[in-house]
């Protein structure tokens, strides 16, 4: 007869049992920590500007390599009359405190301010400040619309806004571009008069052939046959690094080749920069929504016509149509703890042939036909860390919105509209990078050199093709951030270790080492990074100890 286990023998096997099970959670956990993208690597070591990741590290105010600046105050708007008792009408007090300025903050005292004019800053370095963005802090209450301020107009559905920064130059020819480069380059042919750090225009015009369309479109699909789209244009801004001997080179990669038959030239950008909102509230009011393609212009903060290097932050909008606009040659817009409230509205973002907008850390509390719009040929948008009361409504409004980037986001799905004639809903190498699952419609992934990483849907089919689909099912994607990742890579190159990640604190102006997640595959160092008796080394002791005691026990037992 078989004797019972003694008690010390089965307290011996529960050992067993487990320091295995631990070994194999340990395992399993720090396999799923640490999945790196065949698009990028660990640290980058598998990228180059010419891949179909685009570089997407040139986003925001001053490219991510300085602090959004706390601008000293010139004028209180108190000085030129405005009451801010929620009463009297205070546009005109404003816009004088606007006027009266070359450079400095127009400071807006906590109080309610009624507005019933467009507000228009057409000179660099005005910063139009409040005192916090919440219901006591400085709120502007705009009881009126666009359309009855100016006209009905159905542009107002996505355009204009009563906070408007505009320039009002236009630029002018410099040279042609005597040679062709191809995308991912970053020296032009020409032999310009122009010096480092000159904001510049490269543009580029189709010749009749819809060659310059299809090429935005990846050489996969013909662009729209739209009016306003013949001829296609691509007039992209971008900054001057060096000039030597007929020889421009430029701070970033070249998005799209340049090519002798769309007639490529450089010109001047005469922009409105340093410019922004911060700590302000504006108020609309608490109507029923109008209906898509009906709004009437209850629209917030409006950048257009050439406006770089640019912020709104910690701005808290309302009640509107529109929340933030962005359209015509607006580069290096920040975008920072902004937040909606209120009744359903038709855009929370709308960026129109915009250039390296970051939306960094925003909440929307309302309901939006489209969360976040990208739209005729915007590139290089950075949407990140962002949060919604419902799923995300990521709009690609068709004519070309190419290479831009949704990463580190909420759950989200896809609401794209645009005028039919205006071709595919987005252009090539959008890129959606480690967004939660799961997505309320289908990806609009599959012909366009779309990239998606993360683990958005279980039906998902992985796939990687050289010019095509490209979607890998990773669990925990590292990095988390592509855009930290590059602009890391970008401002302080290679790690010291391959199981450290460096990161750029853009307060300080300094690279930061923080360590890669426990498993990390690309580990130099045995058992990965990072990693305690918790990972692969540490999981594979407690396994040999598990079966020891195990052996033991069983032995004993018998």
């Amino acid at each position: 007869m078989r004797r019972r286990p003694h008690l010390a023998d089965r307290r011996l096997a529960h050992a067993a049992v487990t320091a295995a099970a631990f070994a194999i959670v340990s395992c399993v956990a720090g396999a799923a920590s640490a999945q790196t993208s065949a698009l990028w690597g660990a640290h980058g070591e598998l990228w180059s500007p010419q891949s179909r990741l685009p570089d997407f590290s040139h986003a925001g105010y001053r490219a991510g390599e300085a602090p959004l600046p706390d601008v000293p105050v010139a004028v209180s708007v108190l000085d030129f009359g405005a009451k801010g008792d929620g009463t009297a009408d205070d546009g005109p007090a404003i816009q004088a405190a606007i006027d009266a300025i070359d450079s400095g903050a127009v400071l807006l005292p906590k109080g309610r301010y009624r507005l019933s004019q467009v507000l228009r800053v057409e000179k660099s370095g005005v910063v139009l400040r409040g005192e916090g963005s919440g219901p006591s802090g400085s709120v502007l209450v705009v009881d009126t619309s666009l359309s009855d301020v100016l006209g009905a107009d159905v542009k107002w559905s996505y355009s204009g806004g009563f906070l408007h920064f505009r320039s009002t130059e236009a630029g002018s020819l410099v040279a042609p571009v005597t040679k062709a480069a191809p995308r991912g380059d970053r020296t032009l042919s020409a032999s310009a008069a122009l010096k480092p750090g000159q904001l510049i225009e490269l543009r580029q015009v189709d010749d009749g052939s819809g060659s310059l369309g299809r090429h935005l479109h990846a050489e996969l699909a013909n662009s729209g046959d739209c009016a306003y789209q013949v001829p296609l244009r691509f007039d992209w801004p971008v900054r001057v690094d060096a000039v030597d001997a007929g020889e421009v080179s430029l701070r970033q990669p070249l998005r799209t080749d340049v090519r002798a038959e769309w007639q490529p030239e450089l010109w001047t950008l005469p922009a409105l920069s340093e410019v922004g909102v911060e700590h302000l509230r504006v108020e609309f009011p608490d109507v029923p929504y109008a209906g898509h393609l009906k709004e009437p212009g209850y629209n917030a903060v409006f950048f257009s016509d050439g406006v770089v290097d640019a912020w709104v932050r910690d701005v808290t909008v309302v009640n509107a149509d529109d929340a933030f606009l962005t359209e015509s040659r607006v580069k290096n817009v920040s975008f920072v703890q902004v937040r909606t409230e209120g009744r359903p509205g038709h855009h929370g973002f709308n960026l129109n042939q915009s250039a390296d907008v970051l939306i960094d850390g925003f909440v929307l509390d309302s309901e939006w036909w489209h969360s976040v719009t990208v739209d005729h040929r915007t590139n290089g948008t950075v949407v990140t860390r962002g949060q919604s009361a419902l799923p995300m409504s990521l709009d690609h409004h068709r004519d070309g919105p190419f290479e831009n980037l949704f990463t580190e986001l909420g759950a989200f799905g896809f609401q794209s509209g645009g005028s039919a004639c205006a071709g595919p809903q987005a252009g090539a190498r959008n890129t959606y990078w480690n967004l939660a699952a799961p997505m309320t419609a289908p990806l609009l992934w599959t012909v366009l050199q779309t990239n998606v990483v993360g683990d958005l849907a279980p039906e998902l089919v992985p796939i990687q093709t050289p010019d095509r689909e490209w979607l890998e099912q990773l669990g925990a994607p590292d990095p988390a951030n592509l855009y930290d990742a590059q602009l890391a890579a970008r401002l302080c190159g290679a790690p010291s270790s391959a199981c450290v990640r460096l990161a750029w604190d853009v307060a300080t102006g300094s690279c930061v080492e923080t360590a890669r997640p426990c498993g990390s595959e690309t580990a130099a160092e045995p058992g990965g990074c990072g990693c305690s008796l918790s990972s692969r080394e540490g999981s594979a002791r407690w396994l040999v100890l598990g079966l020891g005691i195990a052996v033991l026990a069983w032995r004993r037992w018998r």
